[in-house]
């Protein structure tokens, strides 16, 4: 399918590379969910296994806002990079193997006495899978045109989807039969996995051209695009409220109704994972025949019905409410990420690809985690019925907002700053 085909322009000749898709930028992605998966799933169940209450497990999601921040730095990304080793790739050499080294130094710590240790060495994993993330999204802007973003953004949330499953699924699972040591070793082997396809990509050279072509778009023209500040500044915090709250309920909602360890493991990021990556690509490849607009609406309007479905396992419990809870959660939390994204990439320009993706899906990160915190203290004060009728209330109205005030951009306008000429790199 076309949406799998990447299209680069390497030495001077246009060529379709498929594999670069899946040797690439699926590994990319799935790492950065590694890290992700492993403190919102298995940590924060690990945490509350030992006894930690509520407000421990909350701070665990106030570390995410780590990447709400990386705006802050997308522009030594975009501005700092080697020519011989590819501008973006030459990041991607160095974060990536770090990270192993930051996640194999907390094997000897414990998870109750040395929990802000913990934390601490996972930040500095935060911050190298953020850099990466704002060098892989470059690639993406630079690489695929709007007629595909689509399909690469759902296919950029499912492969999360899987790097999901194993951080926060198989993970969990290994340090339930096995114990700590075994289950962060796994954890860092999954994370080096991206380094073969990084070490086996050349990177083409860009250089811009165009009468309208600037060295460096300022951030300030990329809200100056029509409709680009209401979508980050209005749209984007409405729309990315409700669902992570009530996502972020989920763990503490199964542990407390006595589900083990590893089946929350098995079915938040095992059966969980699953549906949301098959939901992602599928979400991703209908966005260019909905439309951005319709898309936005018709997944947020799930969002409302997914929340709505976690209240019988607060009220009824049983497998069966958990299961329906799950699957409507990881369809339409997917399926929203993947139209959200790709509105994201519509407006970043390949002269700041870096930095404009970066700094849209950075307000949602902040508001992502952020509610997830404050929606757990909430339950932890009021319950698990009134935080969920928060977070219901909260995706209606980005519901509301969203068709009332979004604007599309027209596909033949996305990303009309004209296309990079590569300029060969050395191998």
């Amino acid at each position: 399918m076309a949406v799998f085909e990447l299209v680069t322009r390497m030495r001077g000749a246009m060529v379709s590379d498929k594999r670069g898709i899946w040797g690439l930028f699926v590994p990319l992605y799935m790492s950065q969910f590694l890290a992700i998966g492993f403190l919102f799933t298995a940590l924060t169940a690990i945490s509350r296994d030992r006894g930690n209450d509520l407000e421990d497990v909350g701070v665990i999601y106030v570390l995410g806002m780590v990447w709400a921040v990386k705006f802050l730095w997308a522009p030594l990304v975009d501005k700092f990079g080697s020519s011989k080793r590819g501008h973006y790739r030459s990041w991607l050499l160095w974060t990536q193997p770090l990270s192993v080294v930051a996640i194999l130094a907390i094997i000897p710590l414990d998870v109750v006495n040395d929990l802000w240790v913990i934390l601490a060495a996972l930040a500095v994993v935060a911050i190298l899978s953020a850099t990466q993330d704002v060098a892989t999204d470059a690639l993406a802007v630079r690489t695929i045109s709007g007629a595909g973003r689509g399909g690469i953004n759902g296919l950029q949330v499912g492969a999360g989807f899987v790097g999901d499953i194993i951080g926060g699924g198989l993970v969990l699972v290994v340090y339930d039969w096995w114990g700590w040591t075994p289950a962060i070793v796994t954890l860092a082997v999954c994370t080096a996995l991206p380094v073969i396809g990084v070490l086996r990509y050349r990177e083409p050279g860009l250089v811009q051209v165009g009468p309208n072509a600037v060295a460096r778009p300022s951030m300030r023209s990329l809200f100056r695009q029509r409709g680009a500040a209401r979508w980050a500044f209005v749209l984007t915090p409405l729309m990315a409220l409700g669902m992570p709250g009530a996502y972020g309920l989920m763990i503490p909602i199964m542990m407390d109704a006595g589900v083990s360890v590893g089946a929350v493991g098995m079915l938040s990021n095992g059966v969980g994972g699953v549906i949301g990556c098959v939901a992602a690509i599928a979400a991703g490849l209908a966005i260019p025949k909905l439309g951005r607009k319709r898309a936005l609406v018709l997944y947020g309007l799930g969002q409302v019905v997914a929340i709505a479905a976690i209240l019988p396992v607060v009220w009824i419990g049983g497998m069966f409410w958990v299961l329906v809870a799950i699957v409507l959660l990881n369809i339409f939390n997917t399926a929203s990420y993947a139209a959200m994204y790709t509105v994201n990439m519509d407006y970043a320009r390949p002269g700041s690809a870096g930095s404009d993706f970066t700094v849209q899906t950075s307000i949602s990160y902040a508001l992502r985690f952020g509610s997830a915190g404050i929606i757990l203290g909430l339950a932890s004060s009021f319950g698990y019925t009134w935080a969920l009728v928060l977070c219901m209330v909260l995706a209606a109205l980005g519901v509301i907002a969203t068709a009332a005030l979004f604007i599309e951009k027209d596909d033949s306008a996305a990303g009309q700053e004209p296309a990079a000429v590569p300029v060969p790199q050395p191998a």
